[in-house]
């Protein structure tokens, strides 16, 4: 007679589980909620819990030890359940940052570690253009224009050139993130007219995002 050997699963022991966050310090609009991401030199704080059996693992003797793209930053010598870290994103585009965390000798066992991939993008500039298909009426027709994943905190730290048909705007006033276009009345049906703006940080000079739209007059 022969015998199977099952193991229950209720008794096998998982493996310690990384719960890792981090969190860009950039600009975004208020309404936004998605997930903030880093441009060239953006400061990222990240952080990460273990979870073991179910429970937060008590870190406060790890020997943790971070990597920013292989290279060592911080371990032991730097203090025991370091949980924590902030770092300066390269003043490069379209990469990402790799940020390794192992664990030596964790309650006695070997290494365990985990690494994640943190993206670098450009600024962006969204026009607002609240109109079905770009298409708009002569008169007034307002849009708005909204930066993203600038490094800053500030709404004043930006400056915004607006241009209509290769030209800035006579009517622009008041609010630069808002352009009330004015059509003339003459303009004919189905004439296109060009939209763009440019988005700069100025404390950054070269940290800048620009869109174009096109739109039809009906």
């Amino acid at each position: 007679m022969s015998y199977a050997l099952c193991l229950n699963s209720a008794y096998a022991q998982a493996s310690p589980q990384f719960l890792i966050s981090w969190k860009a310090q950039n600009y975004v609009p208020d309404w936004y909620a998605g997930k903030i991401l880093p441009t060239a030199g953006t400061q990222i704080e990240v952080n990460f819990e273990l979870i073991d059996n179910g429970k937060l693992a008590d870190l406060s003797n790890a020997k943790v030890r971070w990597y920013i793209n292989d290279k060592l930053v911080k371990n032991e010598n730097n203090g025991l359940g370091i949980k924590k870290i902030n770092l300066i994103t390269p003043n490069y585009f379209g990469q990402t940052v790799q940020v390794r965390i192992a664990i030596v000798n964790f309650l006695g066992g070997g290494l365990i570690d985990k690494m994640i991939d943190i993206p670098v993008v450009q600024p962006e500039a969204v026009i607002n253009a609240p109109y079905a298909g770009n298409e708009i009426k002569t008169g007034g027709s307002i849009f708005e224009i909204f930066p993203f994943f600038f490094n800053t905190d500030n709404r004043e730290n930006f400056s915004v050139q607006w241009s209509v048909l290769g030209q800035e705007p006579k009517s622009q006033k008041g609010d630069p993130f808002s352009l009330d276009l004015n059509i003339d009345p003459q303009m004919p049906i189905g004439s296109g007219i060009g939209l763009s703006v440019v988005v700069s940080n100025i404390l950054k000079t070269l940290e800048s995002a620009s869109q174009t739209i096109n739109l039809t007059v009906r």
